[in-house]
């Protein structure tokens, strides 16, 4: 989990959510569009302090990646849960500390 400092003093954490589709719920491929606006719609009703950064379609073992801030894994792990209620078969959570934060602990040992 990386953890930034906002101007807001807010302490949030950078996820990357990768996720598939399970095979029997994808329907008319037009309609994964529809699917990432009621994604953003359902995020800012129901999970206010979570913020989509960025959002890729993926050639390889995953179909998407979801790049997000929140306050908390648990928050993380409700998105995780709202997308596969919204036909994602799989999901996998990652975190990632920033290179520069990295070096610092290295240079700490």
């Amino acid at each position: 989990m990386v953890n930034v400092w906002h101007k807001s003093e807010v302490r949030v954490a950078i996820f990357m959510m990768l996720s598939r589709f399970s095979p029997h719920s994808v329907g008319d491929i037009k309609s994964l569009a529809r699917l990432d606006t009621q994604l953003d719609r359902q995020l800012r009703a129901e999970h206010p302090r979570v913020k989509r950064l960025a959002s890729y379609a993926l050639l390889g073992d995953y179909d998407f990646l979801n790049i997000f801030e929140a306050p908390d894994a648990t928050t993380a792990a409700q998105v995780a849960l709202l997308l596969q209620a919204m036909g994602m078969g799989t999901t996998q959570t990652l975190t990632a500390i920033p290179f520069h934060e990295f070096r610092e602990l290295v240079e700490d040992i």
